[in-house]
This record gives C-alpha cells, sequence and structure tokens, in this order.
C-alpha cells in the first residue's frame, strides 16, 4: 500500500508555532529550510517533513529523519525497504511513503502559460495533449506524470524530459517499470504518483 498525506498552508504561522514546528526536525534540516527567501516555502517544507513523520508513523517504522540519507542526484532515502517522495506547488505539500518498490510524486498548480511542446514532451504525449478539450489541464497532468516518474527514478532534471514517454500509464525505462496513478487533491491542481509494484493509493488530508 501506498500512504500519502498533504496539507494546505492558509495563513503565515506565528512566530512561535514556526519555530516549535522547527525545533521537531533535526538541526542539520533546519539548516536547510530556514535560509529560504519566502516565507511560505519554509513553511511547505517544514510541513512536507512533518507529513513524512506521519507516513513513517503510520507504517509503525523505527526511522527518524537524522536518518535520511542522499543520492547521486541528492534525493532522501532511507536504508532499508521504505520509500517516499514529497512534492509542493502554490501552497499545498504531499508525502507519500510505501514498503513496496520505488515511487515518486508531482502536484502543480494549474496556470494559465504559454504551452511549448517539442522541449518537453515526446510525439505521442504532444498528439495526446492536442487532441484534448482543455489543452492546458492536459498539459499539467502530462508534465506531473513525467515528474513523478523522475522522481521515483531518482533522478530528477538529470534526466532529459524527452527520454521519458507517459503517455500510458506503464511506463518502461532502463529495465525499470513504473505504473502512474493520478492524485485528486483540488480541482486546481495537477498530481500524478509513479510507483515500481502497482498497490492501493490511500491518501489523507491533514490540517497544520
Amino acid at each position: 500500500m501506498i500512504v500519502g498525506y498533504h496539507t494546505q498552508i492558509t495563513k503565515d504561522w506565528a512566530d512561535d508555532d514556526l519555530h516549535h514546528k522547527l525545533s521537531l526536525l533535526p538541526q542539520f534540516l533546519q539548516d536547510k529550510i530556514t535560509p529560504k527567501r519566502r516565507h511560505l516555502d519554509v513553511q511547505l517544507s517544514i510541513a512536507g517533513n512533518l507529513l513524512l513523520l506521519k507516513v513513517i508513523d503510520h507504517f509503525n517504522l523505527d526511522l527518524r529523519l537524522d536518518d535520511l540519507r542522499y543520492g547521486q542526484y541528492k534525493r532522501p532515502y532511507f536504508d532499508g525497504g521504505f520509500d517516499f517522495n514529497i512534492s509542493h506547488s502554490g501552497n499545498r505539500v504531499i508525502c507519500c511513503g510505501t514498503m513496496e518498490g520505488k515511487i515518486g510524486v508531482d502536484i502543480e498548480l494549474m496556470h494559465p502559460i504559454d504551452i511549448d511542446y517539442d522541449d518537453y514532451f515526446t510525439p505521442a504525449e504532444q498528439q495526446n495533449i492536442r487532441a484534448a478539450k482543455n489543452q492546458q489541464t492536459e498539459f499539467f497532468k502530462y508534465w506531473t506524470r513525467k515528474e513523478a516518474v523522475l522522481k521515483a527514478i531518482g533522478t530528477g532534471v538529470y534526466t532529459p524530459l524527452l527520454q521519458i514517454d507517459v503517455s500510458h500509464d506503464k511506463v518502461i525505462y532502463q529495465g525499470e517499470t513504473f505504473y502512474l496513478m493520478p492524485i485528486d487533491i483540488d480541482v486546481d491542481f495537477a498530481g500524478y504518483l509513479a510507483c515500481g509494484v502497482r498497490q492501493q493509493l490511500l491518501i489523507a488530508k491533514v490540517e497544520m
């Protein structure tokens, strides 16, 4: 099973509340978070790590954030069979975790954009986007699908987007298979999860 928690930042936290939440994180994470320029980015980063603690607690794992390690492309992970991924956009943040295979998650606040297909999408993906009734919504659908796979692989932006074709719900890349599932947290957001093992997805909203 994949378990996910998401939250919405609706207002600036009071200083004492922010410092309390920050104190729940290890010092190395505090040092990464506090230099962020935007107050909202600080809140989202804190919230994402607190959601990770909730996912760890759900699986009753003996893990602490101090145990976090980072891969070649700076993807955070824990030793053992547990995998997780965090994404934030706008004022929302989500964290998903599983004990089966690798996962990646991406959410995006949809907004008006000048759609450029050639640099990001394969011919099959471009065809599907152009055929959609709402091309902008379809653009963000395919963008989050692609980002979710890249995050599951662990390379992120270091892998060119054109190397990943997400025109189907089953993606095979360099011998690895990933299954795509939509994430519905709000009508204004697109979201997808990529997982190496097909399994049930359980998502809940929490207040912070």
